[in-house]
Formats: structure tokens, sequence, C-alpha cells
């Protein structure tokens, strides 16, 4: 049996967070995390910190110097190779991951901006969300186009710099990207990045989804070292796994930009997150299992009552109001 490493190089981790590892590389992290519950726990952490900067700073970030600047933050051992000292010896989960969020946000993230050269201005940021219920269209000032669905905010600099076209998307969006091969068009979301390989794409990368979903029409995208042709959907796990589906209803995955909801046997957990972004509501299934069970159905214009008498119809269910407020849970026949 091939024993689990005890240190994982500092550039593999950095590059697994970025959701830009290669698929060796990739297992490398996941059989050093598989060693020790803890230091997945911490991985784990991490992750929702670099994300938590990603959006919130919102511009390009020199990773190679950032982990440098980190690793003493923190007091890594000398060398590429890591296996902190502090992630042994009975230690308690959340103690670490608060050493490695403290450590990270503490400085108010200014570590991301480890410099190997002085630094250009930082771009003009500009912010572009839609609230719950709402979708709407941007331009940006290269030609693309992007459509953002209901409770989505997309931060893109007013100017690109030269040599790179860098956007930060948590939600969910459409894109119409003019290709340039010479800056190349990166959207990056809460579970890595996507990278534009001239084509148009949607993308679904809420932060309180479970995974985050990738549909191509035209074109090819790269979603970490995965490339994904039209017609196919991929999916990324928050652990940084992506599985990609040929012959997918991509239309259907786009349906949204069309005024649309489509479901074919998506979890009723998932379909009330969407109901509630489409619709400006809270919506709640007070059973687990009920919870899991698949929904199939394709609405548009039809008022929220509809969608639910529906929905709770085929499952054997029944829903409540409470101002904006519904609970759906199995009805007394189906327990």
């Amino acid at each position: 049996m091939t024993p689990y490493p005890s240190s994982i190089d500092l550039v593999v981790l950095r590059r697994f967070l970025d959701g830009t590892a290669a698929p060796q590389d990739h297992a490398a992290v996941e059989a050093w995390m598989a060693a020790d519950p803890e230091r997945r726990a911490a991985v784990a952490a991490l992750r929702e910190a670099w994300a938590a900067d990603m959006r919130r700073l919102a511009a390009p970030y020199a990773v190679d110097a950032a982990w440098t600047r980190f690793a003493t933050r923190v007091g890594l051992r000398s060398g590429p190779r890591w296996a902190p000292r502090w992630w042994g010896g009975g230690v308690r989960r959340g103690a670490i991951a608060a050493t490695i969020v403290a450590a990270l946000v503490g400085g108010g993230g200014a570590w991301w901006f480890g410099r190997a050269k002085p630094a250009a201005p930082r771009p003009a940021i500009r912010e572009y969300a839609t609230p719950r219920g709402r979708r709407a269209v941007f331009r940006l000032l290269d030609g693309t186009e992007i459509m953002l669905n209901a409770d989505s905010r997309l931060r893109a600099p007013v100017a690109f710099a030269a040599g790179q076209r860098d956007v930060y998307l948590d939600g969910e969006g459409f894109f119409r990207v003019v290709h340039d091969a010479a800056r190349p068009f990166v959207v990056h979301t809460p579970g890595g990045a996507v990278r534009d390989i001239g084509t148009r794409f949607g993308i679904h990368a809420y932060g309180d989804a479970a995974r985050e979903r990738v549909a191509v029409i035209e074109g090819a995208v790269a979603v970490a070292e995965t490339v994904v042709h039209a017609g196919q959907v991929a999916t990324r796990s928050r652990a940084g796994g992506v599985h990609v589906v040929s012959r997918a209803k991509v239309e259907d995955e786009l349906a949204w930009t069309r005024g649309r909801l489509v479901f074919e046997s998506v979890p009723l957990s998932e379909v009330v997150q969407r109901l509630g972004r489409w619709y400006d509501l809270d919506i709640r299934v007070d059973d687990p299992v009920l919870g899991r069970r698949p929904v199939t159905g394709s609405y548009a214009d039809e008022p929220v009552a509809q969608v639910l008498t529906l929905i709770t119809a085929a499952l054997g269910a029944r829903y409540e109001w409470q101002g904006r407020s519904v609970t759906i849970s199995a009805s007394p026949a189906a327990r």
C-alpha cells in the first residue's frame, strides 16, 4: 500500500485551491488530506477564505508572491514543501481552521497582493448586481455581453489591463465573450476559474451551491485543466473535482436566459433555492428525505402559487405561506 504523503508542495496546494491543478497534482493533494481529517478541514477553511477575499478585492493577484507572504505570516517551514507542525498532535479542527482564516484575513487581505516587482495601480472596479426576482444584461468595454440571473453579482475592471481580462462571479451568468487570444477571458468563481477558449457559456456558481455547473453552447472553455466543449456540461465540486457530461441538455441549463426554469430530476432542495431566487421568496423544505425527491418540470410566466401547487402535488407534499416565506412538507397521507 502506498503511504500517504506527510507534506505537500506549496505550489501544488495553491494550484489546487485556485482550480488550476493538473489531475496528478489534484490527486496528490487529495491523498495528503486523506491522511488526516484535520488537514481536509483546514484546507476547506483556506479555500473559503481564498474565495471570500477574491470576491471582496475583485482584482488579479500575484499568487506565487502571495503564497510566500502567507508562509512567512503563519510560520510554515522554510522550503517548498508544507508539513506544518501545528497540523498534528491532537490540535482541534476548529482551532486549525480559525488559525488559517485569522492569518488570511487578519491583515485585511493585504497579503493577497504580494508583489515581486513594483505594483501597477489597482484598476477601477465596477460591480454589476441583480436582486432576487430580476435578471439583467450588461456589456463590458471589450464588447463581451453578460446576462446575470437573479441574486447574482459580477465584478469587473472598468478597463481591462494589458494581457488579461479577469472578472469575478458570485451567482449565475451567461457569457457571450468577444474572443481575444492575446487577452484570455477568465471568470473567477468561489470554486476556481473558468477560462474562455472562444465561446458562449453559462456558469452556475452561487456560494451556497454544493457544485458549480458550466454549460457550453458554443466553442469551449477550460475548467481547471479540463476542456469543456459545446454541447457539454461540467460540474465542479467544492473539493475541486470536475465531471463532464457529453450530449447534455445545454439548452435546459440555460433556459433561464429565455425566461424559463427547467428541471429534470433535480432534487427538491435545489429546486426551492432556484425558485426562491426567481420569485424573490424564502422557500424551505422541512424534511431532508422530501428534499432529495426529484422534480421534473418546465415553467415560464406561471404565478408562483401555481408552480408550487404543481410541484407539491407531483411529490405528494403540501406548502404553507407565512408572509414571503413558504414551507414545503410531506402531506399527512404520504407519511
